[in-house]
């Protein structure tokens, strides 16, 4: 408990220390609040005949308060999440998050923390949806599916970063991260607690005014509590373009070499590939990446995984919205008895907008699981209708 309280008193501390930097300047806070119904046939998605079913209203209220001057820019958005069932009662839950992001813009170096909280119940946390995750080439790791008890998982992060700039051309980049997870219990291939750090040093060249190439060299230290320390370290190659549009592109590749805990070592191929465009009515994000990372099972795994948002506008207030999240785990030592997780989650969806604060939203959503060696897979439906206030809400340019 004592360790999970200073990672909980650590991000708001932060805020504090980096908001005293704005100084003077104007806030801008800009709320949002969803409410609705929300049903769900298998709400654990556990093996068929385990199904619990639920269904009751589920809120969820955001407040981003953001600040800009002329060389700072910083924002911090708490957000909680609630569910009531009233048919199912001991499944409801109040899930807390916290995201920040603080960056200094200087002549020739620009720096850059992020900083994520989330405490929530590991129904939520095990089963991330289409809209979970980063940026391109962020792709998130963690989950590991199975949800056996009543359980909530705490996870804070914070990742630094810095730019120096040695020419027109030519640019050296530096990252660091450290995230942690832990658990109210620990569940033996389940839901174990664990720590990451890793570093990362890049040089940028800038092959024109829309493309450059990073080389960069990356360690990373897994520590799992039921396992010990694992270490990889390697190299890769990113290529990167962005258009006058805003349209963005990336290509990755790469290897690390993996120490494992158990003793031995294993190679890791490190791979991505995706692009966020805007094109007439239509938004289109896709990032596809195979990577290395722990797992709450207890495991430093490989992950294969898409992820595809979509959205269309088919009049001037009704989107069409889609997204899909495919993965799949396997081990990174050969020798582990980690059975193969393939996780897929899609979602469709309408969204009205009635007034430019608010929206009506109609989704459908299915989920299916499958563990190698099992005999069966998990599936569950659910459905979400709901109404969205956001008064200040900050809308995306259509190229008509």
């Amino acid at each position: 408990m004592k360790r999970r309280a200073l990672v909980a008193l650590s991000l708001p501390a932060f805020v504090t220390l980096v908001s005293g930097s704005a100084g003077a300047a104007e806030w801008e806070f800009s709320p949002s609040v969803e409410a609705g119904y929300l049903y769900d046939d298998n709400y654990r998605l556990t093996p068929p005949g385990t199904e619990i079913d639920v269904q009751g209203p589920m809120v969820d209220a955001a407040l981003e308060m953001r600040t800009l001057t002329q060389q700072n820019e910083f924002s911090f958005t708490p957000r909680v999440r609630a569910t009531y069932f009233p048919n199912a009662t001991d499944v409801d839950t109040v899930d807390y998050f916290g995201d920040l992001d603080w960056s200094h813009h200087g002549q020739r170096a620009q720096t850059r923390i992020r900083g994520e909280f989330a405490l929530q119940d590991v129904i939520n946390s095990e089963q991330p949806t289409a809209g979970d995750g980063g940026d391109l080439g962020e792709p998130d790791l963690g989950d590991a599916g199975r949800v056996l008890v009543d359980n909530r998982r705490l996870r804070a992060s914070l990742r630094p970063s810095t730019s120096l700039e040695l020419s027109n051309r030519r640019e050296l980049q530096f990252e660091a991260g450290y995230t942690d997870v832990s658990f109210d219990q620990q569940v033996t291939n389940a839901q174990v607690d664990y720590n990451v750090g890793d570093l990362a040093a890049g040089l940028l060249t800038r092959l024109n005014e829309r493309s450059s190439l990073i080389t960069r060299l990356r360690a990373a230290r897994y520590d799992i509590d039921t396992q010990g320390t694992t270490q990889g370290y390697g190299a890769e190659l990113e290529w990167n373009t962005r258009t006058a549009t805003q349209a963005r592109g990336y290509l990755r590749g790469g290897a690390q070499n993996i120490e494992l805990a158990r003793g031995g070592s294993e190679i890791a191929w490190v791979a991505g590939a995706g692009m966020n465009f805007l094109a007439g009515r239509n938004e289109l994000f896709v990032d596809l990446s195979h990577n290395v990372g722990p797992s709450s099972a207890g495991e430093v795994v490989t992950r294969d995984q898409l992820r595809l948002r979509w959205s269309r506008a088919m009049t001037a207030r009704v989107n069409f919205l889609a997204g899909l999240r495919g993965s799949h785990d396997d081990a990174v030592d050969s020798a582990s008895t980690f059975q193969q997780r393939t996780y897929a989650t899609g979602n469709v969806g309408l969204e009205w907008r009635m007034q430019e604060e608010w929206s009506l939203r109609v989704a459908y959503d299915y989920t299916w699981q499958e563990f190698a060696n099992d005999t069966s897979q998990e599936t569950s439906s659910g459905a979400l209708l709901s109404i969205l206030y956001e008064p200040q809400q900050r809308h995306g340019e259509r190229n008509d």
